[in-house]
Order: structure tokens, then C-alpha cells, then sequence
């Protein structure tokens, strides 16, 4: 049977579609180039501070709300009490997905590229939702071996990435 030759109509479709498969796999390839080049190439929304910011105003303050707890020699004595611990080992889990991304500091591009910032990332998001289940269950023990793997990351992200504690002038007010 002799196939019948191809109508106007159907070349101009499939030329559709090839250029728009082109066009696709180039545009994947290049935002894939993009995002090599600029890690915050297509975020829904580009970091506004830099890392240090972030540590500063949000990691830092929620660890020392977290460690107080073994300075103060106890566990929290009522249901509000846990829960203030607990809204602080949330912003912990959620830092380290922040902080990931880099931010608008000189050094965090290039952190946001390294493997083993993204590893220290993860490890203070494990660190915060340790403390959380803990908070939530009023298990001291638990948060006390929870702020441990929080103290262990911070030394080693410290050690690592910021030897000289480098915080571009953002000083929490417990250092002050």
C-alpha cells in the first residue's frame, strides 16, 4: 500500500514539534549550565541577606535558646515552655535548607557549590529536627543529645568555612 504524501498541514505540525523539543532540550541545558555558574540561577526567589545574616539573626539565636535549657539545668517546666523550644528547633530544621542556597555575602556563593557545605546543611537540618521531636515528645534527654550534634556541626561548619568567625559585622546579643 502506497502511504499518501505528506499535506501541508502535517509537515508544519511536525516542524512544530521538533523546534519546540529543541527548544526545550536546549533551554534544560542551558538553565542546567546556568545553575552551575550561579547557584541561585532559577530559585523562586534569590537569598536577600548574606549567610552570615542568617546564622546570626536566625541559626545562632535558636541554638542559644536550645542550649540554655542544659544551663539552666532542666527541662522546660510546662507545655509553653516546650513548645518555645520546639518553634526554635523549627527554625534550626529549616536553616539548613536556607543557608544551602548560598546568600549575598562574598564568600557564599561559593559555599553553596562546595559538597561539604551541603552536607554540613543537612546535618544541621537533621540537628533541628532531632531537637523538634524531642521538644515534642518533652524528652530532655533527647534534646540534650540533640543540641550535641547541633554543637558538633556548628564547630565543624566553623572550622571548615569560617576559622576566623568572619560575620561581616552582625554580632548576636549574646556575644555583646
Amino acid at each position: 500500500m502506497v502511504q499518501p504524501p505528506l499535506t501541508w498541514k502535517t509537515t508544519r505540525i511536525l516542524g512544530s514539534l521538533v523546534a519546540v523539543s529543541a527548544l526545550l532540550f536546549y533551554g534544560s541545558s542551558a538553565r542546567g549550565e546556568a545553575q552551575k555558574a550561579d547557584p541561585h540561577a532559577g530559585a523562586l526567589v534569590a537569598p536577600v541577606v548574606s549567610v552570615n545574616a542568617v546564622m546570626v539573626g536566625l541559626i545562632d539565636h535558636a541554638g542559644h535558646e536550645l542550649w540554655s535549657v542544659e544551663k539552666q539545668g532542666g527541662a522546660p517546666k510546662n507545655a509553653a515552655q516546650w513548645k518555645e523550644i520546639e518553634h526554635h528547633a523549627i527554625q534550626l530544621a529549616a536553616s539548613g535548607t536556607l543557608i544551602a542556597m548560598g546568600g549575598t555575602g562574598k564568600a557564599d556563593p561559593g559555599w553553596a557549590k562546595s559538597p561539604d557545605w551541603r552536607k554540613l546543611c543537612e546535618d544541621l537540618n537533621s540537628a533541628g529536627l532531632e531537637a523538634m521531636t524531642a521538644a515534642r515528645s518533652k524528652n530532655l534527654a533527647a534534646l540534650i543529645k540533640a543540641n550535641g550534634r547541633l554543637v558538633e556541626t556548628c564547630e565543624r561548619c566553623h572550622k571548615e568555612f569560617k576559622p576566623d568567625l568572619p560575620t561581616e559585622g552582625s554580632v548576636h546579643p549574646h556575644f555583646e
